[in-house]
């Protein structure tokens, strides 16, 4: 079977052929990467370490980022710090415990830049809830909901 020349070539070229294939297939038909439209809204992605207690969250969508941190806890509420990749026009979280909704609140820049806020958060009750987080930068809005795992009540 092998010393026929022309099945030695072709068992040679034929993957070399499939991985292009597969390569223009991916070229021509996926989604291309497109500037944030002023007005519209985009959810962010909640990294690996969000679901466990690591202390921080970090949320992404492309080259836009958020990251979540704990701050100190008083008076059966938390400090959430928020840092952004971008300036941030304005940031707000709430909480989701026991599948009721809370009250969002706003958060304040702690920065000229713009890039680091934070807000209080009352302290979640039960292991299910979840933090609510919006924030706008350059006329878009960009939102997540993330499990309360990664802030380490447990300390």
């Amino acid at each position: 079977m092998f010393k026929n020349k022309h099945v030695v070539i072709a068992m040679l070229v034929a993957p070399v052929l499939s991985i292009l294939a597969w390569l223009a297939v991916d070229y021509f038909i996926s989604e291309r990467p497109h500037v944030a439209e002023s007005g519209a809204t985009y959810a962010l992605i909640a990294k690996s370490n969000c679901r466990y207690d690591s202390g921080q969250c970090d949320l992404e969508n492309s080259d836009f980022s958020l990251s979540m941190r704990r701050g100190g806890i008083a008076n059966n509420s938390m400090v959430l710090t928020v840092t952004s990749s971008h300036a941030l026009q304005g940031a707000t979280l709430g909480l989701v415990d026991n599948g009721s909704p809370q009250q969002p609140s706003p958060m304040t820049s702690t920065d000229a830049s713009r890039t680091s806020w934070q807000g209080t958060l009352l302290l979640p009750t039960s292991a299910e809830a979840t933090i609510r987080v919006a924030v706008t930068a350059q006329g878009s809005t960009w939102f997540a909901e993330v499990p309360t795992v990664f802030l380490l009540l447990d300390e």
